[in-house]
């Protein structure tokens, strides 16, 4: 599934460094969406390179000439390699806030809310931006600027996203007593090496390879019914 483009609280861009920064001040016209549009696309390219090549050994040539493109029109979308990676990033999260806003639908059985987070995060992951930000990391961006502080502050969202879950299944009966913040380690600890051995010419989708994941995990928390 291909990311959506994701734009940053305005408490993020403040925190981040000005050199990370996507140029701002553009009019929603067509030539602004346009540019967008254009923006995306190199953002989407550097982000397949960091994750094949690494993101030391990716030059913004390297980006330039896989897109076809003068080195100098990327100037005219994005500021450095740092902005490029911190962007790309960042869209990792597209549509996440949504996702994490849907688990606290109490209506839902616990349990099938996590699984659903789940396997939209695996979507997330195994997405051109997802495998960037799993495959490259943050290092890069806090050795350089510690313009990370955004990003990790998402994945921290995301593991209390999954403790609360998990914590919230032990108090009605769903999920048998068990360490959430281990539960937590387990299941990102899985998810994180998808993108390192997933190959969309396998077998399975990624969908259903959070599935069985889930289906393991759930067996092993989920507990035993009278």
């Amino acid at each position: 599934m291909k990311s959506k483009a994701l734009s940053l609280p305005p408490a993020a861009a403040s925190r981040t460094p000005a050199s990370a920064r996507p140029a701002t001040g553009r009019k929603k016209t067509g030539m602004g969406t346009k540019h967008d549009d254009k923006r995306i696309a190199i953002l989407r390219t550097a982000a397949q390179l960091f994750a094949e090549r690494g993101y030391e050994s990716t030059s913004l040539d390297n980006i330039a000439e896989r897109l076809g493109m003068h080195k100098a029109t990327l100037y005219h979308y994005v500021a450095n390699k740092e902005s490029i990676l911190y962007q790309c990033q960042m869209l990792s999260f597209s549509d996440l806030d949504n996702v994490i806003e849907k688990t606290r639908d109490r209506s839902v059985p616990v349990l099938q809310r996590l699984r659903d987070f789940v396997r939209s995060l695996a979507v997330a992951q195994n997405s051109d931006f997802g495998r960037c930000l799993v495959l490259v990391g943050q290092r890069p961006l806090e050795m350089s600027s510690g313009s990370d502080g955004d990003i990790r502050q998402f994945q921290r969202r995301l593991d209390s996203t999954v403790r609360a879950l998990v914590t919230e299944g032990i108090a009605d009966g769903s999920v048998r007593p068990c360490d959430p913040g281990m539960f937590s380690a387990l299941l990102f600890g899985t998810l994180n090496w998808v993108p390192r051995w997933y190959s969309e010419s396998g077998k399975l989708s990624i969908p259903q390879v959070a599935d069985n994941f889930m289906d393991t995990l759930i067996d092993g928390i989920a507990a035993a019914r009278r």
